[in-house]
């Protein structure tokens, strides 16, 4: 009986613990910043960002995942390279259901992270990724409970057959998900001006970013890809060949940079691995 009483007291206890972990609303948006992995590209493949090796001090990408969190909800912004299911697996496991992740690391998985802060998938109020290449959407289908923002070209594409770009077991669960389709050029998460999409198509046919106006850091914007390197944005390079549509990429970061000059908005590009090993890591927070 005395063991029994110490294990309901230990099932108690494990409980009470984990609804005061429970995070609550906070009262102004809050930005947490996840290490969802890198991506080892070598000196050599930075070229086809149409930047030379000389270029880039660091030719690896970061790939981080973002929580934001609002008085009146959640939102998780891209979703990382490395499935939760195989981080940690040889890369030849990890290559069976995303090849991108055969050229990747990660030491830790997304809900990993998410449960240091008392949160689970099912905690997320929306989900949006920049753009369904692999190394943004990895974790998709752990959100199918999530409202999901997605503009109609990027939908079509994720499906369309015969695209080797994408991989759609990553996602298939959100086939079926409550979706709202934004066709719009910005839309307003929460309906108060600090969390919003906004269009920026190229890189793939319904490519995203996401402005965040944040009480103490300012306003930030999420790059997903519309750049990959600093040097691209600094050396006005072209962008990458291989996008969905080169010249609309080009249309897209002269209509962004005007934003961002105009707003005094500071752009974050995700996969600058230099800058981001710089930012607070979640638990810590821009707020």
């Amino acid at each position: 009986m005395r063991r029994l009483a110490i294990g309901v007291a230990l099932v108690v206890a494990s409980q009470v613990g984990w609804a005061q972990l429970k995070p609550q609303a906070p009262t102004s948006v809050r930005l947490y910043v996840f290490d969802c992995g890198v991506l080892n590209i070598n000196a050599a493949g930075v070229q086809r960002y149409h930047v030379t090796p000389a270029d880039v001090s660091e030719p690896r990408m970061s790939v981080p995942c973002f929580l934001i969190a609002h008085p009146k909800g959640t939102l998780m912004w891209d979703l990382g390279v490395i499935p939760d299911e195989v981080v940690g697996a040889p890369a030849s496991e990890r290559a069976k259901i995303n090849g991108t992740a055969a050229a990747a690391t990660a030491t830790r998985t997304l809900q990993s992270q998410l449960a240091q802060l008392g949160y689970g998938p099912k905690d997320i109020t929306y989900v949006a990724i920049s753009h369904s290449h692999n190394d943004h959407c990895a974790n998709l289908n752990q959100f199918s409970a999530s409202m999901w923002l997605a503009r109609p070209a990027e939908r079509e594409f994720m499906w369309a057959p015969n695209n080797t770009r994408v991989t759609p077991a990553l996602y298939d669960a959100m086939k079926n998900s409550k979706a709202i389709a934004i066709d719009t050029d910005e839309y307003d998460v929460f309906g108060d001006g600090q969390v919003v999409l906004k269009s920026a198509p190229g890189h793939t046919p319904g490519h995203q970013v996401l402005i965040l106006n944040l009480k103490s850091t300012g306003r930030v914007m999420l790059s997903g890809d519309l750049y990959h390197y600093p040097a691209e944005r600094t050396q006005h390079s072209q962008p990458p060949d291989n996008e969905a549509d080169a010249r609309q990429s080009a249309a897209s970061r002269t209509k962004i940079e005007d934003y961002l000059a105009r707003t005094k908005t500071t752009l974050w590009i995700e996969h600058d691995f230099v800058a981001n090993a710089k930012l607070k890591k979640a638990p810590g927070f821009y707020d």
